[in-house]
């Protein structure tokens, strides 16, 4: 058993931890290492190149049951294909395609959070975002373009007014009012507006699609409102910029341009690294045991940065360490949200055919309705990642894809998740005539885990340091009082404060401008 001496231990290589390792190591000069168990970096930013009869990940071959491991990783799984799954890839049909293990899009594309810690990393990945935005009427088929300053045109004169003038209230918002909110549910919010169900469908389902949680008793309002307010003040809105995509192979990319600048930084990045127990001193963490496949060692560190969810972290950061009131929430009340996604090889441009932008996403509030036994209502968003990024499809092929949030309770009910899968599939296949002839392969996968653990709706995050725990800190979607948003821009502001902690400096001012914080 050797011991190796670092300032600062990181805990997987998803992106916080590598936003984490990436301002310690460039900025502050740190020695730190980056443990990850898997093979590949980038955690939960997990994508798959197509190549011949067989799938890539990061210059590794993958065959069917590789590609299975892979996903299981990110606490994802493949629910049905057509035609087979082992068919897809051994006759080829995904060669030239990338994919990813969940839905993945940043938010506002290069004027969002990822652009930001990019930029300020000096590493120039374009981010191309949304150039349309359309809505499906589930009950009609029927497709409605949005124009900015024009009403929504599924919807009654009625119901456009109280639409827009909700999203005026979103937009105009002041802190002390973000405030209140943060303490309530956007299902609150939403009815003690309104009580015209076009309206709550609508922006339900637009916050469904943020914040990966179908249901609004859910949402944290506070965090979906900052999201909307951000719009104006970057000059952005649902219509134009409002999500981004990454080149061939996909946001995996991410993960790999930030672990090599650690690496050029003096950093360490280690993969197939599993951190078994995090090592104390009295109360003073003070080092990790790690296994590897030469055996266990012992690194020792000043400080250790975990960003696995907080209902992950058990098996090696003993529950006695944290207070009791704090295991007890953390077991009882903090939930899981995840993403049904489906992935479609086209032989035709789809939107193009049907008139719209090709850089459109799409709508599709309410397929489901929550009294038919869901949480909440079921909405689908969708966007061809192709017509973003050519490099993500062979030439002369498009995809699409679609996400739609459900609770992890749903995701494990088979029943469900295909009666959501075919209700899906009928509404795009009567809205876009030619994409059930020109569908070439599918593939749905479901994730439980989506995102970290959230406590209940009006509180607070775990904080990046939690009373009683010297030395360890937090960083992930999943962490920080201050942090708010979701998904890989929530990772990222989670960092930043992580760091802050670290290092006393404010890394939130001088990574993200005034309307990111």
């Amino acid at each position: 058993m050797s011991e190796k001496k670092y300032d600062v231990i990181i805990i997987g290589a998803g992106l916080a931890g590598l936003s984490v390792g990436a301002l310690l190591s460039a900025e502050e000069k740190m020695n730190i290492i980056v443990l990850e168990k898997e093979d590949y970096v980038g955690g939960r930013l997990l994508s798959f190149a197509g190549e011949g009869d067989h799938l890539l990940l990061q210059g590794k071959k993958l065959d069917v049951q590789g590609f299975k491991k892979a996903l299981a990783s990110v606490y994802t799984w493949v629910t049905w294909s057509e035609p087979d799954l082992e068919t897809i890839v051994s006759k080829g049909l995904l060669d030239g395609y990338s994919f990813e293990a969940g839905g993945h899009a940043t938010f506002w594309g290069n004027r969002g959070r990822v652009a930001c810690l990019l930029e300020h990393l000096d590493l120039h990945i374009d981010l191309p975002g949304n150039e349309g935005f359309s809505v499906i009427d589930p009950e009609r088929y029927e497709l409605f373009p949005l124009e900015r300053g024009r009403d929504f045109a599924w919807m009654s004169p009625e119901s456009n007014r109280e639409t827009k003038k909700l999203l005026r209230e979103m937009a105009i918002a002041s802190d002390e009012q973000m405030a209140e909110w943060d303490t309530i549910s956007f299902g609150k919010w939403l009815n003690d507006r309104t009580q015209d169900r076009k309206t709550y469908e609508f922006l339900a389902a637009i916050a469904s699609i943020h914040m990966v949680m179908g249901e609004p008793e859910m949402i944290p309002a506070g965090d979906f409102i900052r999201f909307m307010r951000t719009a104006g003040q970057i000059g952005m809105n649902l219509i134009s910029g409002s999500t981004g995509i990454v080149q061939r192979p996909g946001f995996v990319y991410i993960g790999e341009r930030i672990a090599e600048y650690i690496t050029g930084h003096q950093g360490t990045v280690r993969t197939g690294a599993q951190v078994s127990e995090v090592l104390f001193e009295g109360k003073r963490a003070n080092g990790v045991r790690v296994k590897t496949a030469d055996g266990e060692e012992v690194l020792s560190a000043d400080a250790i940065v975990c960003t696995v969810p907080i209902r992950k972290v058990w098996p090696f950061l003993s529950r006695e360490r944290f207070s009791e009131p704090f295991v007890k929430k953390v077991d009882e009340e903090f939930f899981s949200v995840g993403m049904l996604t489906g992935f479609v090889g086209l032989k035709s441009d789809i939107l193009a055919d049907a008139g719209v932008n090709p850089k459109s996403w799409i709508l599709a509030p309410s397929i489901i309705k929550a009294e038919e036994g869901f949480i909440g209502d079921v909405d689908i968003v969708s966007i061809m990642p192709s017509n973003f990024e050519p490099s993500l499809t062979p030439e002369g092929r498009y995809n699409t894809g679609y996400s739609i949030a459900l609770t992890d309770g749903e995701l494990n009910d088979k029943a469900k998740v295909h009666r959501v899968i075919e209700t899906a599939r009928t509404i795009f296949h009567k809205t876009f005539p030619k994409m059930k002839e020109d569908t070439e392969w599918e593939i749905w996968t479901c994730s439980d885990k989506g995102f970290g653990d959230w406590p209940p709706p009006g509180e607070l995050r775990p904080d990046t340091v939690i009373e009683g725990l010297q030395g360890v800190f937090f960083a992930g979607d999943g962490y920080g009082a201050k942090t708010w948003g979701s998904g890989m821009d929530a990772a990222i502001y989670s960092a930043l404060l992580c760091v802050n902690e670290i290092t006393g400096k404010d890394y939130v001012e001088k990574v993200l401008p005034e309307y990111h914080r």
